[in-house]
């Protein structure tokens, strides 16, 4: 099996919430996935605290500054796009700050598509998406797409939860034009008008995204939530119907996590997410001060 140079980065904005979980993140990726922290990316916004850029970099990793995007609050992460070195590789996988990796999974993927997995629920709905496009001058190329939680609502293909994106090196400068324009084009008001009515202005990077993959006619593999499990969430009766009984790859805590960040649940989950909770919260326990 042929080993792929892989590259990881994430966002982590000048907020202490967002910066324990980027160090939470950052630690997971080597400490669980064994990945070299010379491929791990932590960009931060400029003028983030030197104590924590520094805290950073001593792991190996490397720590990029970045200026803030777009609207300087919900389309930050596409700035990552700009740091060239992220293309030095086959593939880079973006990732949120709030996620703990628990397995390697680098060689479970294709590289000939972008991957990530479809949004949990019908957000944007449908609807706004259809004005967007039209006003665009946009036209389909992937069919649409159940959303995770509900089997009778469907969305765009490629309104992926913008958690965890895989990106092969061929689409990266597609992907990085394309999420610029249509991101700058969505945050003019009169364009996004559809999502400020909806009150749905941060997805804005979500939408732009898919938005590009249309337009381009990118192909696209859809993952499974083990790469991105959303743990706000009960899915235990769906993963029991769908066979989805393994240890997430990732985590995906959302705000599920009480002040010293261990991850809390408010259900009863099945015994393999039992497990992968208890071992993320026994890890987060020993990487919890920054």
């Amino acid at each position: 099996m042929r080993n792929f140079k892989v590259k990881y980065s994430c966002l982590a904005d000048n907020h202490e919430r967002y910066q324990k979980q980027g160090w939470l993140w950052l630690n997971s990726l080597i400490y669980f996935g064994k990945i070299n922290p010379s491929d791990i990316f932590v960009h931060c916004i400029a003028g983030t605290g030197e104590d924590y850029i520094n805290k950073c970099a001593q792991t190996g990793a490397n720590v990029v500054i970045i200026e803030p995007y777009g609207d300087k609050t919900y389309c930050n992460k596409i700035a990552q796009m700009s740091d060239d070195k992220l293309k030095d590789s086959d593939a880079v996988i973006l990732m949120d700050t709030d996620m703990i990796m628990l397995e390697n999974f680098e060689n479970t993927l294709d590289y000939e598509y972008i991957s990530a997995k479809i949004v949990n629920s019908p957000n944007p709905e449908t609807h706004v998406i259809d004005k967007l496009f039209g006003a665009a001058g946009l036209k389909k190329s992937l069919p649409d797409k159940t959303v995770e939680l509900m089997d009778d609502y469907l969305t765009y293909g490629a309104n992926f939860n913008g958690g965890l994106y895989v990106i092969p090196q061929k689409y990266y400068d597609i992907i990085k034009s394309g999420w610029e324009k249509w991101s700058q084009w969505l945050l003019m008001r009169e364009n996004g008008k559809p999502l400020y009515d909806a009150k749905r202005e941060a997805h804005i990077d979500q939408v732009s995204f898919c938005m590009t993959v249309h337009e381009n006619n990118i192909p696209v593999k859809y993952l499974n939530r083990l790469y991105n499990y959303p743990i706000p969430f009960d899915f235990s009766e769906r993963d029991k119907s769908e066979n989805i009984d393994g240890t997430p790859y990732v985590l995906h805590c959302h705000r599920q996590t009480v002040e010293n960040n261990l991850i809390i649940l408010d259900y009863q989950p099945a015994e393999n997410i039992i497990k992968a909770v208890d071992s993320a919260n026994k890890f987060i326990e020993k990487y919890n001060k920054i």
